[in-house]
């Protein structure tokens, strides 16, 4: 079949119209990717083929083309139909090349997904096995706890038995009972901290939901940044005049929303930094070791730390003193609690806050104002450099 094919290209490329077109596309049949393309034709066609070129050749022989029609031909042929023809047949060319490459990338593909989804199956069996082990464990501790809780009612009961009128034996049997009393509460602590605390690795990922950083007000930040920096941590409801107001939540007022931890923010960009009881939000260790450190780095050198906190030392004094209600004390010691963020973990003193604030690297710390009444609470405000250099 591939003879009878050339044996028909060579005759049609000695016809005075089409020759050159017939003569580009043998020369093309020779590249390696487009060999293909003319294999299309069926064998059982050809004879009718033939016969159509010889009724053609024969039309052609009787007619006299003028040398001024077959040279314009030509010229139409080389600069219309032939670069189209060749633009064509590269487009053929890149779209078979583009199938072979993505059909390599969906072969290679293939093994990499997976692995990686047989590595995700394991972490989860791993997963699913570490908290199977801690299950196992708690159950195990909550076990103890009812032997512990059957032996201290056994006790109880055979303490009541034996009481008397002897006073002496009444005082032995008291302490008794303070001791197994003092047993439970022991057990009762065990039992939360292994609940909060000995399956953090599992609980880390739902425990809380940080909150992802997201600039608001794209102008205010930009002009801040030309002139002075300066930031209200935690504002919630009450922005300020003069800073970027950031909270976690998307308040109005907010220019930034973010967690205070994990602020947009370089080291040395910032030129003050204030907050208003926020810092009365966290532990103790988190406040020493993370923020008040991080806060320090943020800070130019020479730049500006100010904090608004409850007066611990006040507020006991108010309440010795009467002046000052038992619910708005607690209120204020341990926050709202209406919602996640309203909680109070920490207090402070004057004193107290000021020694935090040197030890992570502030200097120049100074009380602007103690013992000052705010609602229910009784507040002071401390500021402090970061030392140069």
């Amino acid at each position: 079949m591939k003879n009878q094919i050339k044996k028909i290209a060579r005759r049609m490329a000695g016809w005075p119209l089409i020759g050159r077109g017939v003569k580009v596309a043998a020369a093309l049949n020779r590249l390696p990717r487009m060999s293909h393309s003319f294999h299309i034709f069926e064998a059982s066609k050809l004879p009718e083929i033939e016969q159509k070129l010889e009724r053609v050749e024969l039309v052609l022989a009787k007619l006299e083309v003028p040398n001024e029609l077959l040279e314009s031909s030509r010229q139409i042929f080389e600069t219309q139909q032939l670069p189209t023809m060749l633009q064509t047949i590269s487009e053929l060319n890149h779209r078979q090349l583009t199938m072979n490459n993505d059909t390599e990338n969906i072969v290679k593909s293939v093994p990499v997904a997976l692995r990686k989804f047989a590595r995700s199956m394991g972490k989860i069996e791993g997963e699913k096995k570490q908290i199977a082990e801690s299950i196992d464990y708690l159950m195990g501790g909550m076990g103890k706890i009812e032997g512990e809780k059957k032996q201290i009612a056994e006790s109880i009961g055979y303490l009541m038995g034996r009481m008397g009128d002897n006073e002496g034996e009444k005082k032995q049997i008291a302490q008794s009972i303070g001791y197994l009393m003092g047993r439970v509460e022991f057990v009762r602590r065990e039992l939360m901290y292994e609940m909060r605390y000995g399956a953090t690795e599992i609980l880390a990922q739902t425990d809380s939901v940080k909150t992802k950083s997201e600039v608001i007000s794209f102008e205010k930040l930009a002009e801040a940044k030309k002139s002075e920096l300066r930031i209200n941590l935690g504002c919630g409801h009450i922005p300020i005049q003069g800073y970027l107001n950031i909270d976690r939540r998307k308040l109005p007022g907010v220019d930034i929303v973010a967690e205070v931890d994990e602020l947009p923010f370089n080291s040395g960009e910032i030129d003050e930094i204030y907050s208003s009881h926020l810092l009365e939000h966290f532990p103790q260790e988190q406040l020493r070791r993370v923020l008040l450190p991080y806060y320090c780095r943020l800070l130019k050198d020479g730049g500006a730390f100010r904090a608004v906190v409850p007066d611990a030392q006040a507020m006991i004094n108010e309440y010795q003193k009467g002046e000052l209600p038992y619910d708005d004390f607690r209120e204020v010691l341990y926050g709202g609690q209406d919602y996640e963020g309203d909680f109070h973990f920490n207090m402070f003193t004057p004193a107290s806050l000021s020694a935090l604030l040197v030890e992570a690297g502030f200097e120049e710390v100074r009380i602007i104002d103690s013992n000052r009444r705010n609602g229910k609470c009784y507040e002071f405000e401390i500021s402090a450099t970061k030392k140069e250099g």
